[in-house]
């Protein structure tokens, strides 16, 4: 691991989402089933919008590596297997939410301005800014999505189906995490004057996935705040 990594990934950790209360409260089966199908219904709207941040991002980059693999994450979103956000509907109906009460929500201000933050980064950021916000997010998910499918079936008798989103993501944002880390450093590598504002924009898109969590927090659950 560079020292660039190092230095990103403690970065990132100053929002470790497994700190977070409302994580937490999952994790040790403090929330209610009506908890967890609200959470479900809120967060939704992000799962389903990463494709589009990749397309986004997709978009703008010129034939090469780094464009392929790009497609390859989206892919995996979207086209091999099931969408990962039908698999996020398969954890609301678990929860007892209808897949349609979830597409027709509309999130809280904090969900809207993590996807503006993601949306705005895959369009318009440095191509290292854009890999270390997705680094920040992909990063973290397999040991939360790992914690998540234990706390839901050893706390809330959740069956495989329910658990499906985050089984998957144990295992699939460890190669997709390690693609935005190896082509990051290759991007900083060439740029290397760009390393400040990778490490800010890490730091700043893990800070929004916390921000997202409070949102939801103060609205579900405010006696956790």
């Amino acid at each position: 691991m560079t020292e660039f990594v190092q230095e990103l990934d403690a970065r990132i950790a100053r929002f470790d989402l497994l700190c977070h209360p409302f994580y937490q409260a999952w994790s040790e089966g403090k929330l209610t089933t009506d908890d967890l199908r609200e959470y479900s219904a809120e967060y939704y709207h992000h799962v389903a919008a990463f494709p589009t941040y990749l397309s986004a991002f997709h978009a703008r980059l010129e034939d090469g590596e780094l464009r392929r693999a790009v497609l390859r994450n989206l892919a995996d979103e979207e086209i091999e297997g099931r969408a990962h956000a039908d698999l996020w509907l398969d954890f609301a109906n678990g929860m007892g939410a209808t897949s349609a009460d979830v597409r027709s929500r509309q999130p809280i201000a904090e969900i809207d301005a993590l996807i503006a933050h993601f949306r705005s980064a895959a369009s318009a950021a440095t191509r290292a800014e854009v890999l270390a916000t997705f680094y920040a997010y992909e990063s973290q998910v397999p040991r939360v999505a790992k914690e998540k499918a234990r706390g839901l079936r050893e706390r809330y008798n959740a069956d495989s189906k329910t658990c499906g989103y985050f089984t998957l993501h144990q295992f699939a944002d460890v190669q997709h995490s390690a693609v935005w880390r190896d082509e990051l450093e290759r991007e900083l590598s060439a740029h290397p004057e760009q390393r400040e504002a990778a490490l800010a924009a890490g730091e700043n898109a893990a800070q929004r996935l916390w921000q997202a969590l409070d949102g939801v927090q103060r609205q579900i659950t405010p006696t956790l705040a």
